[in-house]
């Protein structure tokens, strides 16, 4: 049995689909008051990641569990911390592309997450995905509160399901971190060429003024599109394709999927 925290999100459904295409059974840990309708797992439980009570409850019985925190979360490390108390056996931690970077505060946390592994007794693994291809949505023009031209390395989200499922049931990735990154660098400008649209930037003071984060949230995530208007989030993909055992897909080629 292998737990998959976060199951009802887009990231928790495409592993519990992956590791379903393995016919591994899996229990998908849902917070409370949210819907588990449609997940596809064997069991499914409720619990708040931030309290080790309902976690070590939650996670009682499985071999192996992947740790997906709640997307921008302040207290990410004191969920690993409720993660590893629990003492399941085995854990693959769903971190970021390039965690080390101070300026961008949710991927600082992350590191210091994954410190947490490192330092533990348990067999893990992390996993360093990129920004999702499938982030993007067809409209008329793609706005974003960055540069429109600096590059990244956006990532197939069932490229990334299919690793976790991978790590998660075979022998030999215990100990090691694995930058996820898409085959090309793209601007937004690129990505919104490929639907034919413009793409245009959005001034960010008015992305603070009309989002409906607050807090920590709000602020992480400007300090994250501050860093991409310079440097966007490049990233190798030969990792990933060594794991996928095939090229990996294009953000074309999500498009041409989901289309």
């Amino acid at each position: 049995m292998i737990g998959v925290t976060g199951a009802a999100g887009k990231t928790g459904r495409a592993v519990l689909a992956a590791l379903a295409a393995r016919g591994v059974p899996t229990r998908a840990l849902v917070r409370p008051g949210r819907s588990a309708a449609g997940l596809g797992a064997t069991e499914t439980v409720h619990a708040d990641l931030r309290d080790a009570g309902q976690v070590a409850t939650a996670l009682d019985g499985v071999s192996a569990v992947y740790v997906v925190a709640p997307n921008v979360h302040p207290s990410e490390a004191s969920i690993v911390e409720n993660v590893l108390a629990a003492g399941v056996p085995r854990v693959v931690y769903h971190s970021v592309l390039h965690p080390a970077v101070e300026a961008m505060p949710h991927h600082w946390a992350k590191a210091r997450a994954e410190e947490l592994l490192v330092a533990s007794d348990v067999d893990w693994t992390v996993l360093q995905p990129c920004a999702y291809a499938q982030n993007f949505r067809p409209a008329d023009v793609l706005r974003v509160p960055y540069s429109v031209d600096t590059r990244f390395a956006f990532v197939d989200l069932l490229d990334v399901a299919f690793v976790a499922a991978r790590v998660l049931t075979e022998d030999g990735h215990s100990y090691a971190t694995y930058e996820l990154a898409g085959p090309e660098l793209l601007s937004v400008a690129d990505v919104a060429a490929l639907w034919g649209v413009r793409a245009e930037r959005e001034d960010l003071n008015e992305w603070y003024l009309d989002t409906p984060l607050r807090g920590y949230a709000r602020d992480a995530l400007g300090a994250m599109f501050t860093y991409y208007d310079e440097h966007g989030l490049p990233g190798n993909p030969r990792v990933l394709a060594s794991l996928l055992g095939r090229p990996p897909a294009t953000v074309a080629d999500v498009f041409a999927r989901e289309s």
